[in-house]
Formats: C-alpha cells, sequence, structure tokens
C-alpha cells in the first residue's frame, strides 16, 4: 500500500511533512540503543547478510541508528540505495539482487568502490501518520536471488517491529514532557496545590503548599489532608463533601473560604478549590489552597480608608456630592444632605426629580447632561427652591469623574449656601474677591482631603504626601528658585497622586505586581488628576494640575502620559518626579519593602539622565546632605 506522502502532488511539501514527523521521535543524532542493535542483528541472521541497517533521511542524508557489519553513520542522500523508497511512486520494498547490473545503482560509490555492494533490500518505516521516515535495509557483497514472498513479508514485518520500538520511544518521551509540564506548573504556582485520592490522602504537594502550611512533600505525603490542615471542627463536613463527591459524581469545581491550619496549629483564613477528576477510573481531587491572610488585610485597610473618606467628607462644611451617570447620587456628606433636608440613606440612589421641585430638578438636569457632553469643569450661582418650599442661593462647582474605561463615570459636585450674601447683596459686592477666595480654598481644602484619602488606600500612614512636599521644596531651594515658587510648590506637590481616587482598590491593593493591562489602568492616574485638578484659578491647584499630569514623564522621553523629553517637562513635575520615588522606595507599601536612604539615592544616581533630570538629582542630593 502506498504511503500518503508519495502520493502527494507537492513533493517538497510532502518531504518537510516527513522530517516533522521524523522529528516528533527525537531520534536524528542519540547513541546506539540495545533494542534498534538486536532488531538489525536480527534482521542479518534471519536473512544471512553480513550487512544490515537501521536508517532515517534527513533532509540531505541518510542517517543510521543502527548499523551490522559496517561502521557507518551517515551517507548523502543521493549516494543511498534507500533514496528510491523516497520518490512519487516508490515500492513498499526494494529488492535489487544485482546492483552492479541496474542502472539505477550501478554507478554508486559504495557499488563502485569499497565495500563493493551487489545486493541491497529495503523496506520503509512507515509513521502511525502514513509517513515514510526511515527504512530497514540488507546488504551483501554477492549478487544474491530476488527475495521469496515469505521472506518479503518477515522483512516488512521486522520493520513494523523496528516501528513498534519508535513508537514505544516517542510516548515515553511523550509521558516524560507530561511529567515535566505537571512539575513546571506545580512547582510555578503561587498557590498551594496538591493532589489527594479518593480516600482523601495526599499523594503530591507543591513548593507553594510547603511554604503556606508549614509541611514538606514527603511529611505531606501518604497522609490524610482533613487531619493534616483542617480544624477539627471542621473533619465531619470536610469528609462528607469528598464522600458526596464520590457518591453523586459531581465533578464540577467547588470553591469556598474556610480557616485551615498551618503546622503547629497556627489558623489562618483560606480559600479552597477543589477539582475531581477520573483517572482509568479512580477519583482524585485537585486541591488549591491559598492563604487569604493579607487579602483579609487589605480588606480591613480598605474598610479603615472608605471610614477615613467617609470622615473626611463629612468634616467639609460645604455640600460635597458624587452622582453617576444615570445622575443618581452614589455620595453625600452630611452637610449635603442638611441642605437638602433628608438623611444620606433617604438621598442615595435616588435623583433630583425625585428631591427637589420640577423646576428646580429639570435646571439641574440640562447643566449636567451638558457637562457629560462637553466633559469641562463648570462653576455657577444658582437660586433654587428646596423641600420646604424656600429658596436658597448655592455656589455650585460640578467636574466630570472619569471611568476605569477613560470615559466620563460620574461627576463631584461642591455647592456652597450663600444665600445670606444676598440677603446682604452691598457685602457681597464689597467682599467678592474674599468670597471667591474662600471657594478656591475650600476647593483645595477638598481636594487635599480627597487626595490624602486617596493616600491612604495604599499608605497606612498618609504621610506620603507631606513628604513629597517637603522634598519637592526643598530640592526647589537648592536649584534657587524664588520663596514664593518654592513655598508653592510645597503646597501643590501633595496633590500629585489625586487621581488615585478614580483607580480601583483592586489595583491599588494588589500586593504581588500588576499585569501590563491592570499597569496601563493604574497610569490613567495622572490624567484623572490632572482633569479634577483643571480649571482651577488658585495657583496652587493650577501648578497641581501641572505637577500631576507630569510627575511621571521622564527625561528620556519614556514617561507617560504624553512623552515629553528633556526640558519640555515643567520644572515642577521634574522635581516631584524625584521627590515621589525617593519617598515611594524608603515607604513600605502592601507589595513591598522599604528601601534604605542609601540604596533609594543609588537607583536615582542610576537614572540620572535617563528617569530624572540630571540637575534635579544633583539638588537633591545638596538637600539631603543639609537635612
Amino acid at each position: 500500500m502506498m504511503s500518503a506522502e508519495f502520493t502527494c502532488a507537492d513533493p517538497i511539501a510532502a518531504d518537510r511533512r516527513r522530517l516533522e514527523i521524523l522529528n516528533t521521535y527525537q531520534i536524528l543524532g542519540t547513541p546506539a540503543e540495545v533494542a534498534f542493535d538486536r532488531l538489525a542483528h536480527l534482521s542479518a541472521d534471519v536473512f544471512g547478510v553480513p550487512l544490515t541497517a537501521v536508517t532515517f533521511m534527513r533532509q540531505d542524508e541518510q542517517w543510521f541508528k543502527a548499523c551490522v557489519g559496517a561502521d557507518r553513520r551517515s551517507a548523502p542522500r543521493g549516494a543511498t540505495f534507500c533514496q528510491a523508497l523516497f520518490v512519487e511512486d516508490a515500492p513498499d520494498l526494494l529488492v535489487v539482487p544485482d546492483t552492479a547490473a541496474d542502472h539505477r545503482f550501478r554507478d554508486l560509490a559504495v557499488v563502485r568502490d569499497a565495500p563493493h555492494l551487489r545486493f541491497y533490500a529495503g523496506t520503509p518505516l512507515i509513521s502511525p501518520e502514513g509517513v515514510r521516515i526511515g527504512t530497514l535495509c540488507l546488504y551483501d557483497v554477492a549478487p544474491r536471488a530476488d527475495l521469496s514472498a515469505r521472506e518479503r513479508v518477515t522483512l516488512q514485518r521486522l520493520a513494523e517491529q523496528v516501528m513498534s520500538e519508535l513508537h514505544l520511544r516517542r510516548t515515553l518521551l511523550q509521558q516524560d514532557r507530561e511529567r515535566q509540564r505537571y512539575a513546571a506548573l506545580m512547582a510555578s504556582a503561587m498557590d498551594g496545590m496538591m493532589l489527594l485520592d479518593a480516600a482523601g490522602t495526599v499523594t503530591d504537594w507543591n513548593a507553594a503548599a510547603e511554604a503556606i502550611l508549614g509541611y514538606t512533600r514527603l511529611e505531606a505525603v501518604g497522609r490524610d489532608l482533613t487531619a493534616l490542615m483542617v480544624p477539627p471542627e471542621l473533619h465531619g463536613t470536610h469528609r462528607a463533601a469528598l464522600t458526596r463527591v464520590l457518591e453523586t459524581r459531581d465533578f464540577r469545581q467547588q470553591r469556598v473560604e474556610v480557616p485551615a491550619l498551618r503546622r503547629g496549629g497556627a489558623r489562618f483564613p483560606a480559600e479552597f478549590t477543589v477539582a475531581p477528576f477520573d483517572v482509568a477510573g479512580a477519583t482524585f481531587f485537585a486541591v488549591s489552597v491559598r492563604d487569604l491572610t493579607d487579602a483579609h488585610h487589605a480588606r480591613d485597610a480598605l474598610t479603615a480608608s472608605h471610614q477615613l473618606l467617609r470622615t473626611v467628607v463629612d468634616s467639609v462644611p460645604e455640600a460635597i456630592y458624587v452622582k453617576d451617570t444615570a445622575r443618581r447620587y452614589t455620595l453625600i456628606n452630611a452637610a449635603g444632605a442638611a441642605q437638602i433636608g433628608r438623611p444620606s440613606e433617604d438621598i442615595l440612589g435616588r435623583t433630583d426629580d425625585e428631591l427637589f421641585p420640577p423646576q428646580t430638578a429639570a435646571q439641574a438636569r440640562q447643566r449636567e447632561e451638558a457637562l457629560f457632553r462637553g466633559g469641562g469643569r463648570v462653576s455657577y450661582e444658582v437660586t433654587d427652591a428646596v423641600a420646604d418650599g424656600s429658596h436658597r442661593t448655592y455656589w455650585s462647582t460640578k467636574m466630570p469623574l472619569p471611568g476605569l474605561d477613560g470615559q466620563i463615570g460620574g461627576l463631584v459636585g461642591v455647592s456652597i449656601d450663600v444665600t445670606q450674601r444676598y440677603l446682604a447683596e452691598h457685602l457681597v459686592r464689597t467682599h467678592n474677591d474674599l468670597l471667591t477666595r474662600r471657594v478656591e480654598r475650600a476647593q483645595l481644602e477638598i481636594l487635599e482631603r480627597l487626595a490624602r484619602a486617596a493616600e491612604y488606600r495604599d499608605d497606612d500612614t498618609g504621610e506620603h504626601m507631606a513628604r513629597v512636599g517637603r522634598a519637592a521644596a526643598g530640592i526647589a531651594r537648592e536649584l534657587g528658585l524664588p520663596p514664593g515658587q518654592v513655598a508653592l510648590i510645597e503646597q501643590a506637590a501633595p496633590l500629585h497622586d489625586v487621581g488615585k481616587i478614580g483607580v480601583s482598590d483592586t489595583l491599588l491593593l494588589k500586593p504581588g505586581r500588576l499585569t501590563p493591562e491592570e499597569f496601563e489602568v493604574v497610569k490613567t492616574h495622572a490624567l484623572i488628576g490632572a482633569n479634577i485638578l483643571s480649571g482651577g484659578h488658585s495657583p496652587v491647584v493650577v501648578l497641581a494640575e501641572e505637577i500631576a499630569r507630569t510627575h511621571h514623564e521622564r527625561w528620556d522621553g519614556q514617561g507617560y502620559p504624553s512623552g515629553l523629553r528633556g526640558r519640555q517637562i515643567p520644572v515642577s513635575g521634574r522635581i516631584v518626579a524625584v521627590a515621589d520615588v525617593l519617598d515611594a522606595l524608603t515607604s513600605e507599601r502592601p507589595y513591598k519593602r522599604a528601601w534604605t536612604m542609601d540604596a533609594a539615592l543609588s537607583e536615582i544616581r542610576r537614572q540620572s539622565g535617563r528617569q530624572f533630570d540630571p540637575d534635579i538629582v544633583a539638588a537633591l542630593e545638596r538637600h539631603l546632605a543639609r537635612t
């Protein structure tokens, strides 16, 4: 029967396919093996020939895996008898009784010269895919009669034995690769991974499980997992769950959060994932365990951060509120609830249409829809009817709140009741400038508190802002900036990361390395902060916007968000970039330990001329030398 390779219309493609199949056996270039040598000797004995070989056909040469009667490892493909078995319409078995009388082979070097081969018989080694990859060959130095039908069958069966050895070899290689992949998976998993048999006995245990639970693999294998790490009061529940899976054959993956025990009996919160599976009719359980201690601490810190944010917002005497894109209130402080005249829990989730008279609600809706369309910050004075029927006048500022997808996710509003100003209009006109400054101060205070609340989410002291401000001021002095500019930088620098208020806690509190996609989300805090601060009239807010937007730009142009280079970056951004990195390196964070000051300075010096302005780095060193 002709193999598929030689019926292919494209011989180049067929040869490429043959080499692909041959490579799966990983046989080429390997040393002698007993199994193949034995089959070569058996062939010599059965047929009474002095030379036999098991060969594989490379692209340009014939390679000998086993050779009896000669010491050969390879021969040019075109100078071989076997080449005739690798052409289109080649026979299933080739016999050449007298090579010197056959025009195809009489000019071959092995016929004309030593060893003066005069007889050849060969049959291809055919893979399960129907592809010829090699040959089993018989040679003699004297002409011989053609093989009988029985001898032809015998030679082909011997070739099948060669292929059986190859199949076994490939299967063992595949099994070894599977074992290596399994071992790599177990070794690289960050969660504790273990395998259990149907009785709940540990059959395997990875390095992460050793680190989490305190038992080495040798100590754990062969022991009952329930007794090893499940609290005593949960033993019955755990064993009943395994029994239920075995009885119901419910092989769905299960995930549960329960306490677990470390070696020595210490408890810790853990998440278990259990995946039952069958192997040859036997049930096993793949179990992963994740230590949730850090996650619980982060959750507690997040709760404390939210409580702090609530306290900060409620302490501001002006109304502060947040709405989603459907104009529903999602946050409102005590002052805002007092302005509306309802408890905050009765306001959240509602719109102005449900809380104010129709005309008041309609005006608010028009302004907010325009803000969502235009995306800009707006400030205005408005006199509205309130719930009790009276009219109050407010100075309101609203700005878009960016969402994680870069689109507007809602709005933040600040509303100051200025009714008394209208009752004494002549005082308002006289003190208009004073009121404007008061609004700007209130806005700055709100932004500072929001920035501090944002810092509390990944800085458990909340002092990062102040330290960056002081360091930035010290650098500015060393650069010889005017005292007024130095003071302005010290006030504005703490607002550099206010944009973190728009980044998910899941990313800010993640203890491990961020993925490239997650880091791209975190990078948006620079533009979020700049947008929050944009449109301000106060010199501090204007400078703070510049800092928030540019403190992650790099001297070499590889920073974000705009890829500014060198002195294209404002000096304020260049200063805060150095001050921020210094404090970040020397501070403890959920995802890293604090560096020493020497180590941090060494890293900053290394980045001088790449990430940082060399003049700023030099000014930092002068500043630190004075402190």
